[in-house]
């Protein structure tokens, strides 16, 4: 199951790159035309604009995953064990808490926007919207795996929570 998941979010991450190269390249294209031939490509704006939403979403996703969000650990770090478990736990079911109202936010936006078309490229723009969805199921569900994980194995609240000694100095 470890070796399914490191390959899935290894093939996130291929795909965040692209997607920024494409965003890139969009972006580059279109001042290079507007600046020597006073023209622009009008799609290549909102394109390069969801493709930007896409790579902001998928990366919260990866950085969930990672455990590379920022946090402030200096309060948990003085606790002792029992209560760093139960503030991690805590910290968790907040952001399962907050994830749904993204999960209720982003499915109340589709259901509006199914018929919504973008002005430019005529993408159906519950498709832009679709990727709060996916977001917000992927991270309750990272943060309900790193419940259960830190109820098997206590010792893992100081991987998944607490910054090394390195990453603070």
């Amino acid at each position: 199951m470890k070796s399914f998941t490191d390959k899935l979010f290894n093939g996130v991450q291929l795909l965040l790159g692209l997607m920024l190269a494409v965003m890139i390249a969009l972006v580059f294209l279109n001042v290079v035309l507007r600046f020597f031939f006073n023209s622009g490509l009008v799609w290549s704006e909102e394109v390069s604009r969801y493709v930007f939403v896409y790579v902001i979403y998928l990366g919260a996703i990866v950085a969930m995953k990672e455990n590379a969000h920022l946090g402030v650990d200096t309060f948990i770090k003085n606790m002792p064990e029992k209560l760093k478990l139960l503030f991690f736990v805590i910290g968790r079911v907040i952001i399962i808490a907050v994830m749904a109202i993204l999960f209720k936010g982003s499915l109340a936006m589709v259901v509006q926007s199914s018929t919504a078309k973008a002005a430019a490229t005529g993408l159906p723009l519950s498709i832009v919207y679709g990727i709060g969805l996916l977001t917000g199921v992927a991270i309750i569900l990272i943060a309900a795996l790193n419940i259960v994980e830190v109820i098997r194995d206590p010792k893992f609240v100081h991987k998944a929570a607490l910054m090394s000694e390195t990453d603070s100095d």
